[in-house]
């Protein structure tokens, strides 16, 4: 099976688009191996992504020991809990429309060979979940985990997670 991204890495018709990937910072010699997206849902705005910056760099370096190019892209994410009470709720289940079309046009225009998945929350995971099967190729979604608990300090000064 020919990878989808084989087009783009050979002959002169897509110089251009290899010329754009070296600028990306991909080096020339790894045009060939396969082209691994990562979608993730890192985001400051929401406790439960703070952390998925960190796990993206973790699986393109495992992407980069396996011999693959990683590819890395964020989507939006939408918390509810900051959301609810005013017009901002009008936007948290459209979101994961946008969420599944964002992922599926990052993908397919640039001709990726596969993609892992970053979600948390109740809108990308669903979101991400459309966009693999309107994709149709080799997915992994890799959970990030619960977030973090908070902390409070206590009137006698003690921190308490």
């Amino acid at each position: 099976m020919e990878m989808r991204s084989a087009k783009l890495m050979n002959g002169r018709v897509f110089a251009g688009a290899r010329a754009l990937y070296r600028a990306a910072g991909v080096d020339g010699k790894d045009f060939g191996k396969p082209i691994i997206a990562i979608a993730n849902s890192f985001d400051e705005f929401l406790p439960g992504h703070v952390h998925l910056n960190k796990v993206g760099r973790l699986i393109s370096e495992a992407i980069k020991e396996a011999g693959g190019i990683p590819r890395e892209f964020n989507t939006m994410a939408v918390d509810d809990g900051i959301a609810m009470g005013h017009t901002g709720m009008l936007y948290s289940l459209p979101s994961r429309d946008i969420i599944a079309d964002t992922v599926e046009y990052q993908v397919n225009a640039h001709c990726a060979d596969a993609l892992i998945c970053i979600p948390n929350c109740d809108k990308v995971v669903p979101g991400m979940l459309m966009a693999a099967l309107r994709l149709n190729i080799p997915t992994v979604f890799v959970s990030g985990g619960p977030m973090e608990a908070g902390t409070t300090v206590l009137s006698d000064g003690t921190v308490k997670k």
